[in-house]
């Protein structure tokens, strides 16, 4: 895998959930039974994790012990129970709340028994797999992999905050590690993409390696409020035609934005940099592409404010070289081949692992 790919604890974790979909819905799938003589208790069940805390293991089923009673799914005889199940099912409700529409709460509830009791299929199985392979996950990766989440988050959210939010543990980032490892043992060097695989999907892809055309701009905004009064419109409004004003007779941009614009902008001399389409609000944009550069625009209207704009430069929509990007397509081929290595060992060890609904 390419590094940008083994350090995405967000796309591992996303593999644990896409594999919580595979032969979700059959109501009972197993491979032959242990024969009546043998234990049915798995070997090794618990995640094989260094951490400070405990890793809770699944339930294993007691020889001989029917436990269809109060279980809901067992897996090579490592058992979901209804108890277990419903407190997941609760503590997903909760952070749902807010975004359940109204009168949908029982087809959630439904919905998450069926995709957190898959989950659990896929991740007794795979961390099976990852114990048989002895593949195991130091508390530095996994420290690692969470400084890795810090740093691609707002900086005014800790990272605990942000991983309780999404529902997200330590040990559900330590399995994503393991399972991304398990798919690098078992793909190997197959995995690797050839430079003629790399040609090809460049040849077959040339319409989206384009970078696109591009504005440096910068503006002066004074703001608008619904609530303002017409005469606060007024007053807004005769402000940004005197700017425009100053401006046209030779008052310097930056320091004009400086003074009086109410864009955070205005501590660069207004400056946004490079804008590309779709960026800004359209009258923004239309008005950005279409002026000359250097002109001092028309005051422009939008949903922000009045704003002044001038365009410092222009840079034309160009074919990016298959050298520029070769990289990129090499880790993207990489990850689609890890995926498909991923998906065939997880329906494989599925089919092969004795799985009751109950």
């Amino acid at each position: 895998m390419s590094k940008r790919y083994m350090r995405n604890i967000l796309a591992l974790l996303l593999i644990i959930l896409l594999a919580a979909t595979i032969g979700c819905g059959k109501k009972e799938e197993k491979a032959p039974a242990p024969p009546a003589n043998q234990s049915a208790t798995p070997s090794s069940p618990a995640p094989a994790v260094i951490l400070d805390q405990a890793v809770v293991a699944p339930s294993a089923v007691e020889p001989g012990k029917d436990a269809s009673g109060d279980a809901v799914v067992s897996v090579n005889g490592v058992v979901l129970k209804k108890d277990e199940l419903a407190r997941r099912v609760a503590a997903k409700m909760k952070l749902y709340k807010d975004k359940i529409p109204a009168g949908k709460t029982k087809e959630v509830q439904d919905s998450l028994k069926k995709q957190l009791t898959e989950e659990f299929v896929m991740r007794t199985i795979l961390s099976a797999e990852a114990n048989a392979k002895k593949i195991v996950v130091s508390k530095k990766e996994v420290q690692e992999a969470v400084d890795q989440v810090k740093a691609n988050i707002p900086p005014d959210k800790t990272v605990e905050d942000f991983l309780k939010e999404n529902g997200i543990t330590r040990e559900d980032i330590a399995l994503g590690i393991r399972i991304r490892k398990l798919v690098e043992k078992e793909a190997g060097t197959k995995a690797k993409p050839t430079q003629k695989e790399i040609g090809k999907f460049y040849s077959d892809n040339k319409d989206k390696f384009t970078a696109p055309e591009t504005v440096h701009v910068r503006h002066i905004l004074v703001t608008i409020d619904a609530k303002d009064d017409e005469k606060t419109k007024a007053d807004k409004k005769a402000k940004i035609d005197g700017l425009r004003k100053q401006l046209v007779e030779g008052a310097d941009f930056a320091q004009v934005a400086k003074n009086n614009s109410d864009c955070p902008s205005k501590e660069n001399g207004g400056d946004l940099g490079e804008v590309k389409r779709g960026q800004t609000v359209k009258p923004f944009e239309d008005a950005a592409f279409s002026q000359e550069i250097n002109a001092i625009g028309p005051v422009v209207t939008t949903e922000f404010g009045h704003h002044i704009i001038q365009v410092l430069g222009k840079t034309p929509a160009k074919a990016v070289k298959l050298e520029e990007v070769r990289d990129r397509i090499a880790g993207y081929l990489e990850q689609q081949k890890h995926s498909e290595i991923f998906n065939q060992m997880a329906a494989r060890l599925k089919k092969n692992s004795a799985i009751i609904y109950y």
